[in-house]
């Protein structure tokens, strides 16, 4: 059981949050204050606004810390059609779509729709963002070169990305990269993704980290 995991729920809606994933990106508290407030104590109260205005910010959580569950009848909470990666700028790559993320030796860690993944090589809850990445001095623009091969079973299969031993994020599966501004957009069906923070071709791993011993002790669980 994930004792990081809280649940706010009324009879409309059910809203779980997993704090150890939270990197306080603040989507939610800037699209719905009345349910959301960092300075209140619940900080979340479903029965502040709408359902239907819960579910939609929630959906913008770029780490799956926010999930809802609805108890009204309303439609389930589904992955993005199309898997995407983002570069954020000096920060982690967020992922949307129905993805797998695995360990080395090739066990599912979580199977979610949202999710930030570390690329500086120094958060503690590998291969999640911890949000170190802002005391590390990591710099990265997020920028993203066009290129790849458009997939045809984009909207259909899962992505699974598999955090090897001491080296990249393996993306293994259609996909799409795009860039933090938006404008380059990279797809393919596989890709190594640097997370040791020191590849000289970033977003895409360049075997730097074999140089400088990058080391990983990846997390057990979500």
């Amino acid at each position: 059981m994930n004792d990081t995991m809280r649940h706010y729920a009324d009879d409309k809606i059910d809203i779980s949050y997993d704090a150890r994933r939270c990197i306080h990106a603040a989507e939610c508290v800037r699209g719905l204050p009345v349910v959301f407030d960092t300075a209140r104590r619940p900080w979340i109260l479903p029965t502040a606004a709408g359902p239907d205005a819960i579910a939609a910010v929630i959906t913008k959580c770029p780490t799956g810390a926010l999930h809802y569950a609805r108890r009204d009848g309303g439609a389930a909470e589904t992955p993005d059609p199309q898997k995407t990666i983002v570069p954020m700028p000096n920060g982690p790559l967020y992922v949307r779509g129905c993805v797998q993320l695995r360990s080395a030796d090739g066990k599912v860690i979580i199977e979610d729709m949202r999710m930030a993944l570390c690329r500086c090589g120094q958060s503690h809850h590998k291969p999640f963002c911890d949000n170190s990445h802002r005391g590390s001095g990591f710099k990265d623009s997020g920028a993203v070169e066009n290129g790849g091969a458009r997939s045809e079973t984009q909207t259909e299969d899962v992505l699974s990305i598999t955090a090897s031993a001491n080296g990249p994020l393996l993306a293994d599966g259609p996909f799409v990269l795009r860039g933090a501004d938006g404008v380059g957009r990279h797809e393919g069906t596989y890709a190594e993704l640097c997370r040791c923070g020191a590849s000289r071709h970033k977003p895409f791993c360049d075997a730097t980290h074999e140089d400088i011993g990058f080391r990983t002790e990846e997390t057990t669980g979500a």
